[in-house]
């Protein structure tokens, strides 16, 4: 199990460019290959990691391995996702200033940012899912009103203007936002 967690951190953090968000697809496949959580857990994971201190893709991993090995898979985890990025960019910094201007190396970053656009989506897409969608209880009553989940469709809509109207740190509206949670809901 624990060089499992290793492993499959190390192939995430080898083959995710854009840093955490990208990795999210990667990850929710990983969960439902291993059946390491739920997709509400999946999307609880995601809320914890974006409210604490750090990058989400290590706080997420921190937090797999804690959950599936406790403290030394989550050593383990964050090791194995970090290790690849390391040695990446150490290659990259080595020779990216000699290419950089290269036709080709124009291109392939061009490639991947619009990729990792693709993967954040996905990610935003099936978070929206589980978060404002509330898909069990329309397949159980067929009834329109019941797909929506109309708190959270409210709170995201007040949480968006807020964030590109007052341009505040992200942390206020999470703090918020969590408050607002033990109010409502």
């Amino acid at each position: 199990m624990l060089a499992r967690l290793f492993y499959e951190f190390f192939k995430i953090g080898l083959f995710t460019y854009g840093g955490g968000l990208a990795m999210l697809p990667l990850l929710q496949q990983k969960a439902r290959d291993f059946g390491w959580f739920t997709e509400e857990q999946f999307t609880d994971m995601i809320a914890i990691s974006q409210s604490t201190p750090g990058a989400i893709a290590i706080n997420m991993a921190t937090f797999v391995g804690y959950e599936q090995g406790n403290i030394i898979g989550s050593l383990l985890s964050s090791i194995g996702l970090i290790i690849p990025g390391f040695v990446i960019i150490m290659i990259i910094a080595k020779f990216l200033k000699q290419f950089n201007e290269k036709p080709v190396v124009k291109s392939i970053f061009t490639g991947l940012r619009a990729t990792v656009i693709g993967l954040i989506l996905t990610a935003i897409v099936n978070i929206a899912t589980v978060s404002i969608f509330n898909l069990k209880l329309f397949k159980e009553t067929n009834m329109i009103r019941d797909f929506f989940d109309i708190k959270s469709i409210i709170l995201f809509g007040v949480t968006l203007f807020a964030v590109l109207k007052f341009k505040k740190h992200p942390i206020y509206y999470i703090i918020a936002a969590g408050i607002i949670g033990i109010i409502i809901w």
